[in-house]
């Protein structure tokens, strides 16, 4: 029993030892935490929101025919220039020539058969007045002839909706443009706008010399831009094109992008825009492109929304937001070179993509920490 007890101690003193060896390094090995500081400087800043959008044509016209028929010939391939009133699809016209020629033999007979009341109607005029007839033959007589006149116009009309049908055979071009795409082919039959349904499309032209870049933009930048304001336009599939344009039209409410996703400068302590922040739709208008340009490339939008000059600014790191208030603050070097930087709350102004502007609360002899101290907590953290 002496003997367990003996070994029971022994095992207890040897515990002992080894955790006072492992302190004893652990305290030797530890050091004091050494904050780095930076120094804010005078500089020029230039805020720059970036988008994406895709090239489109300002004027884009999808064609259908007006009037149903069955395709006789397809003029223009895809691809192809053409000019204003250039022919481009021509209908089987044979079945309207037909009504059209019937239409016209109508008329004249309608013509010859007025004619014929308004010499009856005439004559018995004449022998109403000499009281040689009654007044209801004299009536009839009338009667007849302005029927007779009626038809005469209803079979004009005919003929001059039916030459309109036949005009409307051959499918132009509405502006000089190029045919992006075609749909059209020999024998297709076509349903046109006459029978009250929206027919298919048969091409699309585009006016290549007019391009412009639709997209979106989050509700945060979106306050920023104004109609007429200037960007700068680079291209993901043609890096050496570069364009100039401006903003020709910001959506008043908010919608759901079109394809065009949003982007800002970001500042270090700070997020970026909330994910599910609605989006506006843009359209910019390219000034100047570049020939391989073309619809549907994706465009990338620089946006000079902001810029101060001689600025008292530092890195976007040093700088951190409390997202609970919204506030922003820096961690300023202290005289106690013994404690930690001191959290002080700065102003932010104009921001590019490294630097931003401290418009408060920091003098530009100040060392700022681009570490947050230990134990310093925001209101997202508790």
């Amino acid at each position: 029993m002496k003997r367990l007890l003996w070994i029971a101690a022994a095992l207890g003193l040897l515990v002992l030892c080894i955790a006072w060896v492992v302190r004893a390094r652990t305290n030797a090995d530890a050091k004091p935490v050494v904050h780095t500081y930076l120094k804010p400087a005078l500089r020029d800043l230039r805020q720059t929101v970036v988008i994406n959008g895709t090239i489109t044509p300002v004027l884009s016209t999808e064609i259908r025919s007006e009037v149903s028929g069955r395709i006789a010939r397809v003029l223009v391939q895809a691809g192809d220039e053409v000019t204003a009133g250039q022919a481009l699809v021509e209908l089987d016209q044979s079945t309207i020539q037909v009504q059209l020629d019937e239409a016209r033999l109508g008329v004249t007979g309608a013509r010859l058969r007025t004619e014929r009341a308004e010499l009856e109607f005439k004559r018995l005029q004449s022998l109403a007045e000499r009281a040689l007839v009654t007044e209801k033959e004299r009536k009839e007589a009338e009667i007849a002839f302005r029927l007779a006149q009626n038809e005469t116009s209803s079979q004009e009309a005919r003929v001059r909706l039916l030459e309109t049908s036949l005009s409307k055979g051959v499918i132009s071009a509405p502006y000089a443009g190029r045919v992006l795409s075609l749909a059209a082919r020999p024998g297709m039959i076509v349903t046109g706008a006459d029978s009250g349904r929206e027919g298919a499309t048969l091409l699309e032209l585009a006016d290549l010399s007019r391009l412009r870049v639709e997209a979106a933009i989050n509700e945060i930048d979106v306050a920023a831009l104004e109609p007429a304001m200037p960007v700068e336009i680079t291209f993901e599939s043609v890096p050496e094109a570069k364009a100039s344009g401006k903003i020709t039209f910001i959506a008043p409410a908010a919608g759901r992008s079109a394809g065009g996703s949003s982007a800002g400068s970001g500042v270090g302590g700070g997020g970026g825009a909330n994910a599910s922040s609605r989006d506006f739709p843009l359209q910019i208008a390219i000034e100047q492109s570049h020939p391989r340009v073309r619809p549907g490339m994706t465009a990338r939008v620089h946006i000079v929304t902001a810029t101060v000059k001689n600025a008292l600014s530092v890195e976007h790191n040093a700088v951190f937001n409390d997202h609970e208030t919204g506030e922003w603050f820096v961690f300023k070097r202290v005289p106690d070179p013994k404690a930690s930087p001191e959290k002080t709350k700065v102003e932010i102004g104009v921001r590019d993509d490294f630097h931003v502007e401290i418009k408060s609360g920091l003098a530009e002899t100040d060392e700022i920490s681009p570490e947050r101290p230990a134990g310093v907590k925001f209101g997202q953290d508790k």
